[in-house]
Parts: C-alpha cells; sequence; structure tokens
C-alpha cells in the first residue's frame, strides 16, 4: 500500500510503487490521506502583511490508479492488480486496522512525510506512525531513481538475526547482505563464527543460498555501514525498529555528515508480533 498526501509527486510515487510491486508480483494499493485536507491553510507572504489562504491538495486517486493500469510491465509478465482507497485519519489505529483488513504486507510511504527521518523528537506524528505500526514500512527518499532491488543489506546484530525479516526479504529475489552491527553492550564477532551462524542456521533454516555476510566490527557503524553500501552497490537497507537501538544509531538527530543510507529506500520492520501472511510467502 502506497500512501499518497501530496498532488504534485503522487504520480511519480505511484510508478515507483508499481516497479516495487512488480518485482515482489504483488498488488498495490493505493491510499490518499488528504482527502480531509481540503482546506489546508498556507502562509503565504503579500506586501508587509502574512495572509492566510486556502489551497487544495487532493489526489484523483481514482484516476491515478487507472493510469497505472494501463501501464506496460515490459519486465515481467506479471502485472500487479492496482485498487484505490481513501483514509481520512492517518493514525496508527486507522492505519492499523487497513492493514489487517486488505492484507497489507508492506507499506510504502515517501520520506517527506516523516518530517525529517532523522529526526526522532517526540512531535514527530509519522514516526509514532511507524514505531506502532503492524506492517514493514518501506521509506523512499525523494530523489531516489529506483530500479528493482538487486541487492539489499540487512543491518542486524546476527545474534539476533530475525528468521521473519530475512523470509520476507526473500520475496525481492535480491542478494541479500546480512551486515553485523554488534548489540550496544556486545562484544564484536569473529569472522568465522559469524560465517557459521549465517551459512548453518540462517541460510539452511530460510532456504535462501542468495545470503551474504559482512561482519562490521568498528565501532563508526556509520563509516563501516557507509563503506559497505557503496563497495558493494546495494539499493536498500533493511533494519529492525526498536531493537539495539538500529534506527537510532543509524538515523540520529544531528548527524556528523549525511550517509549514503540517507538516500537509499529504507525497510523498518516492526519490532514484536507484526502482521505476518504465511500465505503470501507460501506462493
Amino acid at each position: 500500500m502506497l500512501f499518497i498526501d501530496n498532488v504534485a509527486e503522487a504520480e511519480s510515487l505511484a510508478k515507483k510503487a508499481l516497479k516495487i510491486a512488480n518485482q515482489c508480483k504483488a498488488n498495490l494499493h493505493l491510499c490518499n490521506v488528504a482527502a480531509s485536507q481540503v482546506n489546508k491553510k498556507v502562509l503565504v507572504h503579500y506586501g508587509h502583511d502574512d495572509v492566510l489562504t486556502d489551497t487544495h491538495n487532493n489526489v484523483d486517486i481514482a484516476e491515478l490508479a487507472q493510469q497505472l493500469k494501463i501501464n506496460k510491465q515490459p519486465d515481467s509478465a506479471f502485472v500487479p492488480a492496482v485498487r484505490c482507497f481513501e483514509l481520512g485519519s492517518f493514525n496508527p489505529r486507522a492505519i492499523a486496522e487497513m492493514v489487517v483488513r486488505n492484507n497489507v504486507w508492506m507499506i510504502i510511504i515517501d520520506e517527506r512525510q516523516l518530517n525529517n527521518l532523522k529526526n526522532i523528537d517526540s512531535g514527530n506524528f509519522a514516526l509514532k506512525v511507524i514505531e506502532n505500526i503492524n506492517c514493514p514500512v518501506l521509506i523512499i527518499p525523494e530523489n531516489f531513481e529506483l530500479s528493482y532491488f538487486k541487492k539489499i543489506a540487512y543491518v542486524t546484530d546476527l545474534r539476533y538475526c530475525d528468521f521473519g525479516v530475512v523470509k520476507f526479504l526473500k520475496v525481492f529475489n535480491a542478494q541479500l547482505f546480512v551486515t553485523h552491527i554488534s548489540a550496544p553492550g556486545l562484544p564484536d564477532m569473529d569472522d568465522r563464527y559469524a560465517q557459521e551462524i549465517l551459512t548453518d542456521v540462517d541460510s539452511v533454516k530460510a532456504n535462501y543460498l542468495k545470503m551474504f555476510l559482512r561482519n562490521l566490527k568498528s565501532k563508526n557503524i556509520k563509516v563501516s555501514i557507509d563503506s559497505v553500501l557503496d563497495t558493494l552497490e546495494i539499493k536498500m537497507t533493511a533494519l529492525v525498529g526498536k531493537k539495539h537501538q538500529t534506527f537510532e544509531r543509524m538515523f540520529d538527530k544531528f548527524p556528523e555528515k549525511i550517509q549514503i543510507y540517507h538516500s537509499l529506500p529504507t525497510l523498518i520492520f516492526p519490532y514484536l508480533n507484526w502482521f505476518n501472511h504465511a500465505s503470501f510467502y507460501a506462493s
């Protein structure tokens, strides 16, 4: 499901979401979250005075869905079905109910809907939505030119690698680089031991042979992760929210510099009890 609340970016975002759906062989739901904001007050400058004026930011979601339906998919014989919805209340409970009711296995949002991905202030409402949602959320950066996700970096402590995450990522049929960073307070892992865990446990259990290890030992995880993403030409990062402070360590409030992964799509998984579609994985 793609959330759309900006008419200027609706078509571009929808085309990106359609490409993602095509790669995963999944159907696409377009959800207009701007329906209840017909008269949005905007502050504009007029002479020496500030004037409040009304703007209309409505997206014709049905027309957009129809345009996507006739859009040809030359790269695959699979053509995603496209449906459209409207959501009048953008809050965790409404979204969670919609996820279950419509069998949504992943939500896609534009980075600008986060207000600022690197801002973890208590007032960032969209981050609260992500923290409380019951399915993975894919964040698409504003200027990212989307191609198929052929290489994905899953950043985690390998000792606590989530099998459900690996199982989910298999739907992209991409090379999966399990990028190990030790959880706070834990020692680094020996390369041989880390490889044994990945090969003997995770790869076998997941029945996925496209898994590769990157064992990071530097305390500066930002620099180390950037090096992995740059040398391997990673197209997407994945992590579990609320677990070992991985999100906070990568996306702090005042980064020393813009990291490479700040400009890549980021897939955030809920920590516990997320809505798991066993029938989808089995198909």
